[in-house]
């Protein structure tokens, strides 16, 4: 998968494309993601925390993507709480569990935003039928569009403001990768031991699920 990062991060810095997987660049520093696209800055802080990230700009690759997910991680149900996902699942020939979480071990919802300055995902209670995180599979599909990678937590906050304009959810939750340093340095965090992945798609594919 490091290929798809490799690609992804090489069309939007503009450099050359090189054969062979991601090379890390020995120049980037802590603070050099704040420069980058918000695009960019949010991937590097979502890889370097340990999350895994993939790039799907046709349904085709949503797809493929899902199949490579499911055969590495060893799982074939998915407690996939929003309708809106399923046929993406069901298309890449993966079992979809709707309503009870206790009978998969991995999971996928979409997310409010991706932030760039964080590589923390927002997303609410509405997404996950309101349930704890101890209460959700170690192994989580975020599935994103390209428009919800915003720069800071307020633009984060802006767009759960906005799309929850009737009734506030009662909880937001961040994720993060395992290797992130607050999640390391917590002594208790439902983030410790969570695998990550965060499909980035194009908006226009999701008119089609």
């Amino acid at each position: 998968m490091a290929g798809w990062i490799g690609k992804f991060l090489t069309v939007l810095s503009g450099a050359p494309q090189a054969g062979g997987d991601e090379v890390a660049d020995p120049n980037v520093g802590k603070y050099s993601a704040l420069e980058d696209p918000v695009d960019l800055a949010f991937v590097r802080r979502f890889t370097q925390s340990g999350g895994l990230f993939l790039y799907c700009g046709s349904i085709d690759e949503v797809v493929d993507n899902l199949k490579a997910v499911g055969s590495e991680s060893g799982q074939t149900h998915f407690f996939v709480p929003e309708k809106s996902l399923h046929n993406w699942f069901q298309q890449a020939g993966l079992s979809v569990i709707h309503d009870n979480p206790l009978e998969a071990d991995a999971m996928a919802t979409t997310c409010h935003a991706a932030v760039a300055q964080t590589g923390g995902i927002m997303i609410t209670d509405a997404q996950t039928q309101g349930l704890k995180f101890a209460q959700l599979p170690s192994i989580h599909l975020v599935i994103a569009r390209v428009s919800q990678v915003v720069n800071s937590l307020s633009d984060g906050m802006s767009a759960i403001n906005k799309f929850h304009r009737e009734q506030r959810p009662l909880s937001i939750i961040t994720l993060k990768g395992k290797r992130d340093e607050a999640v390391l340095q917590a002594k208790v965090d439902p983030n410790k031991g969570r695998e990550l992945y965060f499909f980035l798609v194009e908006d226009h594919l999701f008119t089609d699920v």
